[in-house]
């Protein structure tokens, strides 16, 4: 409300700016045409009193101009408070064309009322160029107001203020991934380049959902990348998406490569379109830590509640019971049977022919201690662990 007040008050004052304006172009009519408008007997008696006055202290007839400038002074005030609006039909050259024709007729028409013909001719032409080219200023003045604030109202934001040069070079080299990007400067759009000229330096992509960043970062990594001859690991959140990307992007660069890859594809969601894999795959482990880590992260996404209860005893426990029956399968037989289903299988047999096959082996034997004690010791229920 504050504000359509203030609007409304700056409306009034800008009426008021012309009403002055216009006044004065009375107040020049009737001085310098006073011989016909005596003529034509208004007792304008009072009138003449004021305006000799005024001429008297400030001089404001002393020469045909200055009446003139007060009305274009006041005039102009009053456009300043135009709204915008958009119309694309105003130009410079029509603002041009109008205040040119309007200063020419509203200020060099004074040879009007010396012209040979009668005295109401003359008036008449001077009156008529006088008003016509006012018109054609206040039009002028008007167009020029509202362009302006279109100008303005295009970048409400002041983006042009915060623009600045960026970079429009492109920096390529034989693992550089480069980003094209457009910015504005300098009243324009220009085109440029983000060049990641090292990206083993680790890259990271920060933006809300829907922001674009696969669309600008991602994808342009896995096509340059892949063209360049990159091996790619890709988490694919909206499977295929990113996917079906990589591999139309590799079957047009395989020549890029000296050795030609493969592509896989692992799927938990949709086991029938996913190659198999061994998430246990002996060649991975070279010590029984990585066994643990392994049977680590199983446990913990079939239990997504032990994630909050790490470090307590029936979440340990069953890891390290799994970690150990993994190193198990690994050391048997060169890891002849190292895989997920055979674990699953083997954590199933009775306790009382896991544990002497575990403990029969020296590396495992120290490990699985707590287990052999509670075991002998008949507390048995403790370790039924099934994952």
């Amino acid at each position: 409300m504050q504000n359509e007040d203030d609007l409304r008050g700056l409306a009034k004052v800008m009426e008021f700016m012309r009403a002055i304006s216009i006044l004065f172009v009375i107040i020049h009519i009737y001085w310098f045409c006073y011989e016909y408008i005596r003529e034509l007997n208004f007792n304008l008696s009072i009138v003449d009193k004021i305006l000799l006055n005024f001429n008297r202290t400030a001089g404001l007839f002393s020469n045909v101009l200055w009446t003139k400038l007060f009305a274009v002074v006041f005039m102009g005030l009053s456009c300043l408070g135009t709204k915008g609006v958009k119309e694309e039909k105003i130009t410079w050259t029509k603002i041009s064309v109008f205040g040119i024709f309007g200063f020419i007729l509203f200020f060099l028409n004074w040879w009007v009322l010396d012209l040979f013909l009668p005295l109401v001719a003359n008036t008449a032409l001077y009156i008529f160029s006088l008003s016509l080219g006012y018109i054609c200023m206040l039009i002028a003045g008007l167009w020029m107001s509202r362009l302006l604030k279109n100008r303005m109202m295009d970048d409400v934001f002041n983006n042009e203020n915060e623009s600045f040069m960026q970079e429009t070079r492109l920096l390529e080299n034989e693992y550089s991934v480069n980003l094209p990007t457009r910015f504005f400067y300098k009243k324009k759009w220009n085109k440029g380049w983000i060049n990641v000229v090292n990206p083993f330096r680790a890259c990271i992509v920060l933006g809300t959902p829907g922001s674009g960043k696969s669309y600008a970062v991602v994808n342009n990594f896995i096509k340059q990348q892949i063209a360049k001859g990159f091996s790619q690991y890709i988490y694919d959140y909206k499977y295929p998406d990113l996917s079906t990307i990589a591999y139309n992007t590799l079957l047009n660069n395989r020549k890029s490569y000296k050795v030609e890859p493969k592509f896989y594809v692992i799927n938990f969601d949709n086991p029938a379109g996913s190659h198999r894999c061994n998430p246990i795959n002996p060649d991975f482990m070279t010590d029984i830590s990585d066994a643990y880590e392994s049977a680590y992260t199983i446990m913990l996404n079939l239990n997504k509640t032990w994630i909050t209860k790490q470090g307590d005893f029936f979440v340990e426990s069953p890891i390290i019971l799994l970690a150990a029956i993994i190193w198990y399968l690994k050391i048997y037989e060169n890891g002849k049977y190292c895989t997920f289903p055979h674990a699953i299988e083997f954590l199933n047999k009775k306790y009382t022919d896991i544990f002497p096959i575990l403990t029969s082996y020296p590396q495992l034997e120290n490990y699985l201690s707590p287990f052999m004690d509670a075991w002998q010791a008949g507390a048995a229920d403790q370790l039924q662990v099934r994952p």
